[in-house]
């Protein structure tokens, strides 16, 4: 709230200093005196306190569409404006510069003088407004895709462990010695959930490793049934360089184990992953299982990877997705930042 009255008043002060010029530069060259000066203040605060006026307590009828109470006051405030002005400038300021024998010119002057005056300031106050309003929408944009992206990372990391689950408990039937270690990757898997999947961004490396484990766990569940590659084509210090939201991959990983289950033959994964400078392309080819998905799968998928990406990357990225008969691929590339 400090922060906010601080620069609240900033802008007040920069407002009234660039009016105060725009107002005494047709008159700079009588500014030859410090009273002169102090003369011309005197008659732009006047000028600036009835801008206020309007501002805060008459143009508020405008937006409120009680146009008739705003013209009548505002014709009342010009006129008190006029008569506040006419005797300071008239007979302080600039005494003699008028004609004193036409009182109604003089008059007419002032009040020209006053409109022109509180319009060009009430111009700069709705300038100001519209600026604040759009960096407001926008503040308000990128708070609900905040928002969105955490709502989605809540329904991933459900998804994810109960996978990793299950894949545990298969193993425990087969192979009940392994578990122990596979409880242990699995608990290095939910560290970097809890500690860096809320991060905005993690080094590209972190992400990989991840993958390096949940790939790992699930060589363990399928065992000989499905022909696993891994492949990672970047030089060491772009990966630790690049950056990458956490957990933006792994959904269409998951997504090639669980649908590449076949009743007869052998099934493949194929994970292919290159760095290109801050361009990084994923490639990842599964077999097309001729098995129903498992009934209790949340269905997350696909859905969630376009969301993310297009809240998070959006014009940054290209998904595309293909299938034939035996085959299903998805490529993914993504610009990504240092």
């Amino acid at each position: 709230m400090t922060n906010w009255f601080k620069k609240r008043y900033l802008q007040e002060i920069g407002i009234f200093v660039a009016m105060f010029i725009l107002t005494m530069v047709n008159q700079f060259f009588q500014l030859d005196s410090f009273t002169a000066l102090f003369k011309g203040l005197v008659f732009f605060i006047i000028i600036y306190a009835l801008a206020q006026l309007h501002w805060h307590f008459i143009f508020p009828l405008f937006w409120n569409r009680k146009y008739g109470k705003y013209a009548l006051i505002s014709l009342g405030a010009l006129l008190l404006g006029t008569f506040i002005l006419w005797p300071v400038d008239f007979f302080w300021v600039e005494p003699g510069i008028l004609p004193q024998e036409n009182i109604l010119y003089v008059l007419l002057y002032y009040f020209v003088i006053n409109i022109a005056s509180v319009s060009t300031i009430m111009f700069l106050f709705l300038v100001r407004q519209h600026a604040s309003q759009i960096r407001k929408r926008t503040e308000d944009r990128l708070l609900l895709a905040e928002m969105n992206i955490r709502l989605l990372h809540a329904q991933l990391n459900p998804h994810f462990l109960f996978n990793m689950f299950n894949n545990l408990y298969g193993v425990s039937l087969t192979e009940p010695d392994r578990v122990p270690q596979l409880i242990l990757k699995l608990s290095q898997l939910m560290r970097y959930q809890l500690e860096d999947g809320r991060k905005p961004q993690v080094k590209l490396q972190e992400e990989i490793s991840f993958i390096e484990n949940y790939i790992a766990i699930e060589k363990e569940r399928v065992g000989q049934r499905c022909e696993i590659t891994f492949v990672v084509h970047a030089q060491q210090p772009g990966l630790e360089k690049i950056t990458i939201a956490p957990l933006i991959l792994i959904t269409l990983i998951e997504n090639a184990f669980k649908h590449s289950t076949t009743a007869a033959g052998r099934s493949f994964v194929d994970i292919n992953i290159q760095l290109n400078g801050s361009t990084l392309m994923v490639v990842i080819a599964n077999s097309l299982g001729d098995l129903p998905p498992q009934s209790n799968s949340t269905g997350i998928g696909l859905a969630t990877i376009r969301e993310r990406l297009e809240l998070l990357y959006a014009g940054k990225y290209h998904l595309d997705i293909s299938s034939n008969e035996s085959e299903f691929r998805v490529i993914l590339k993504m610009q990504l930042n240092y």
